[in-house]
């Protein structure tokens, strides 16, 4: 089923710049909450509604210096998790686990496996590994 999304309401409610990619010049460094994968936005919003689109936004953008990583490869890999209902149940406590997730870390880990798969696939199961291992100590420490 095809949803309608406006991307650029959306991105605006969570505070993203939507900008051109050619307006990134060579010298210019990415600066937080400016986004360049509108077609990216466009077909996720499409696929699973903007309140999904909202949240994928929102997990980079407010959680711990996360806010420059709006690429195309981590907004995927990041929507392709919430379509895991464990995952997405979690609600407000993922904005907890994604604080301890450096997304910038997961990209260059993902890059140096060099496994000749999609990015965004190989970031998606770095990420899952964080968000259990980041569950198992959270739920020994409440234990304790």
């Amino acid at each position: 089923m095809k949803h309608r999304c406006d991307i650029f309401k959306v991105a605006d409610q969570c505070g993203v710049k939507l900008l051109r990619p050619d307006a990134l010049g060579w010298r210019r460094v990415r600066q937080p909450r400016e986004c360049f994968a509108k077609k990216t936005l466009k077909k996720i919003g499409q696929r699973h509604g903007e309140a999904h689109l909202a949240l994928t936004l929102r997990l980079i953008v407010e959680t711990r210096d996360n806010a420059t990583e709006l690429y195309s490869e981590t907004i995927q890999a990041i929507s392709a998790l919430l379509e895991n209902p464990a995952i997405e149940a979690r609600g407000g406590r993922l904005f907890e686990h994604f604080d301890n997730i450096a997304l910038a870390e997961i990209r260059r880990e993902a890059k140096m496996l060099g496994l000749r798969l999609p990015l965004a696939h190989v970031m998606r199961v770095l990420i899952a590994m964080r968000l259990h291992c980041d569950t198992i100590v959270r739920d020994r420490g409440a234990a304790a």
